[in-house]
């Protein structure tokens, strides 16, 4: 027998995003983390002190470039950048920052600044330039004004070719979105607007709370409406930017913090009021009352806040203003079988004060989409021997497509295939998994799509062509 770790291999363009961009965590009071290693390991010498949103980035290579509160950048000496300081975000915004390379560039990276409702500053960009400063980079460009009147969400997904970046806000007063594209040529200042799901009504300013979120691979958002005691989900258009087919998840509590599984067939929803609660939802059951019937409560004893999917393939979870971090070590897995451990990370191991506050770094989702970037899930290790094989066959595909390994043989599956939009054609479950699957594809058009088989927290996947049957 021989050790491998399984990758996930795609035959497609080359992915610049991963999840090593995302390795470097600074949050909540002096807070922080690094995930470049098998666990993760608690960082002492960050400068955030912030109650809710922040953003940070690093290389391919997990190095830490910077990260922000929204207000202010910070090298990765731990300084304020050139121009670095006075951005114009809100200090109790959910998602206050969030930062984003521009397609094409290695220099040149977005921070995103949103504002606390009712605050005066609205959505706006400022531009670091890390080839400047000898790479520490600098701030070439502040507090551009997008848009006013905006909730608290702000979230943001990569077209699986890299071509352009979708970032993504929700209007107060209407159930608008604007997506806006990230290009190669810049920043797009028109957005693509959908009006879908609730009207996220002003009577309230809590009903803006809560996070919104991609899934990874990009075809589902979530977002949580605050005292509105609501979850939303909707398919997203990757090519077009249009978010449509809203389902409505009522909740007991007014909601804040939700996240998907790495494999985006689970959602996870804190809720608070009094105590927090944390809520997992099966996405596979398909319709919304399955979806909703399907609900397991994982805890209702702490006060739960934000919720971040991790490079580890875990997601953490906000102790309001804990020293501890709550974790659920294994997301893709349904019900209380995902491990959900309420005290997973001491964040004050030298009892220096650092602690939780409600939010953690915002990131573009992109980053742990394991499924379609040659990647591999960074803490499992497989039993392969040399003989085991997989191959997807024929590709190009007319009607059927094989699928066949051993190395999954007698273990349930699950298979989805969906086109590079990111929207599901087809998904079926498997108890046992034989040595092959026959997958029908005739319900599907001419076209490229994903084809994807997990179990559990494996993942294999392949870019199919599917030509027109004869």
């Amino acid at each position: 027998m021989k050790n491998f770790i399984l990758l996930c291999v795609l035959i497609a363009p080359s992915f610049l995003l991963s999840a090593q961009q995302a390795d470097n965590w600074y949050f909540g009071v002096f807070a922080g983390l690094n995930f470049s290693t098998s666990a993760p390991v608690v960082l002492t010498d960050g400068q955030v002190n912030t109650p809710e949103g922040c953003a940070a980035v690093s290389d391919t290579a997990g190095s830490l470039l910077f990260y922000t509160d929204g207000i202010t950048v910070w090298n990765n000496q731990h300084l304020p950048m050139p121009n670095g300081t006075g951005l114009l975000a809100g200090s109790s915004c959910t998602q206050a920052a969030l930062i984003a390379m521009q397609p094409g560039s290695s220099s040149l990276y977005y921070v995103f600044t949103l504002d606390e409702i009712g605050g005066p500053f609205g959505f706006r960009y400022s531009i670091v330039d890390m080839s400047l400063q000898s790479g520490l980079g600098d701030v070439i460009e502040k507090n551009i004004l997008i848009q006013n009147s905006l909730t608290e969400k702000l979230t943001a997904v990569t077209t699986y070719d890299n071509s352009k970046i979708w970032i993504v806000t929700h209007d107060w007063g209407s159930n608008g979105f604007y997506a806006y594209q990230l290009t190669g040529n810049g920043f797009e200042m028109n957005p693509v607007i959908s009006n879908s799901g609730i009207v996220h009504t002003t009577t309230a300013i809590q009903n803006t709370y809560g996070q919104m979120k991609f899934a990874s691979c990009g075809g589902r958002l979530a977002l949580a409406a605050g005292y509105l005691d609501t979850i939303e989900l909707f398919d997203f258009n990757l090519t077009t930017g249009t978010i449509s087919n809203p389902m409505t998840i009522p909740m007991e509590d007014h909601v804040y913090g939700l996240e998907f599984s790495p494999d985006d067939s689970k959602l996870y929803v804190t809720c608070y009021n009094p105590l927090g609660t944390l809520v997992q939802f099966d996405l596979t059951q398909g319709n919304v009352e399955a979806i909703i019937n399907s609900a397991t409560m994982l805890s209702n004893t702490e006060d739960l806040y934000g919720l971040q999917l991790a490079p580890d393939g875990k997601i953490y979870v906000v102790k309001s203003y804990s020293p501890n971090l709550a974790v659920i070590n294994e997301p893709n897995v349904a019900g209380n079988d995902c491990n959900f451990v309420e005290n997973g990370i001491n964040l004050d191991p030298t009892y220096s004060g650092a602690s939780a506050a409600l939010g953690l770094p915002n990131f573009v989702q992109s980053y742990f989409d394991y499924a379609h970037k040659g990647c591999t899930f960074p803490t499992t290790t497989y039993e392969m021997n040399t003989m085991d094989e997989i191959s997807f066959f024929p590709n190009p595909a007319t009607g059927y497509v094989s699928f066949s390994t051993t190395a999954l043989k007698g273990k349930p599956v699950e298979i989805y295939v969906s086109d590079l939009a990111g929207k599901s054609c087809i998904h079926y479950k498997m108890d046992t998994y034989d040595e092959s699957i026959s997958i029908d594809l005739s319900t599907v058009q001419q076209g490229i799509y994903i084809i994807r088989v997990n179990q559990g927290e494996m993942v294999i996947a392949r870019e199919m062509l599917v030509n027109t049957r004869p």
